[in-house]
């Protein structure tokens, strides 16, 4: 009891001293709700390693290198120049190579001869023009030959070569028809008025077959009606 009674009458520290002690305590951070920062701690893997590539790894790599650069060469080569990558075009036409379309190539190229020269594009347009012209100037010889044969013929031979004559200025009317068909591109006159100049020529022949003569103007029919295909095959091309 008297312990008890010794502890209660022990001296109590005085207020000054607790608010003393509460002021020199550390002070807490200046938000206390804060929650201390969380550190991410990054898990330690161990890094990957690739295996060294082998022998024959190597020589595949290689190998597979080479072919792609071999791949690569060839169309690089055949890349043309910068200058000329716009200027390459499709190969121009000669006479010879139109011609080859015609029933009788040979006297198609004979026939246009230089006349080629005045057209800036050789075309079965341009050609058929040419064949006109040239076929214009062989019915105007066959006319002079018709002179020139008259003057030794037979009086029955003469009539027929007046009747060739006449027939030869159909032709030169047709050829006119037929000029002014090439404008418009109009095939199918184009064939009509070689069809009737073919005819004209046929007619000449059969006038002297029927006097049981020659016809001296035999080999200029033949060539104006050869002339006369060829035309119809070139409008056929147009």
């Amino acid at each position: 009891m008297h312990a008890a009674y010794n502890q209660a009458r022990a001296p109590r520290p005085s207020r000054l001293l607790l608010i003393s002690s509460v002021l020199e305590a550390p002070q807490p951070p200046s938000s206390p709700c804060r929650p201390p920062p969380i550190r991410h701690v990054r898990s330690r893997q161990p890094a990957r390693t690739h295996a060294p590539m082998g022998p024959r790894a190597l020589l595949l790599l290689a190998a597979a290198a080479s072919c792609s650069l071999l791949a690569a060469a060839p169309a690089a080569a055949t890349l043309p120049p910068p200058e000329t990558a716009f200027s390459i075009g499709a190969p121009e036409q000669t006479v010879a190579d139109v011609c080859k379309g015609t029933a009788f190539p040979a006297l198609c190229t004979a026939t246009a001869g230089a006349q080629s020269r005045r057209y800036k594009t050789v075309e079965a347009l341009t050609v058929l023009e040419m064949q006109v012209d040239a076929f214009a100037k062989r019915t105007e010889a066959a006319r002079a030959h018709v002179a020139e044969a008259a003057q030794t013929a037979s009086p029955a031979a003469r009539t027929k070569l007046d009747l060739c004559n006449s027939l030869y200025l159909d032709v030169l009317d047709n050829l006119g028809a037929c000029r002014r068909a090439i404008g418009f591109k109009d095939a199918v006159t184009i064939r009509a008025t070689m069809g009737m100049a073919a005819q004209d020529m046929q007619n000449c022949d059969e006038q002297f077959r029927q006097i049981g003569e020659k016809n001296p103007m035999e080999r200029f029919d033949e060539d104006l009606v050869e002339m006369s295909e060829n035309c119809r095959s070139l409008s056929n091309m147009i």
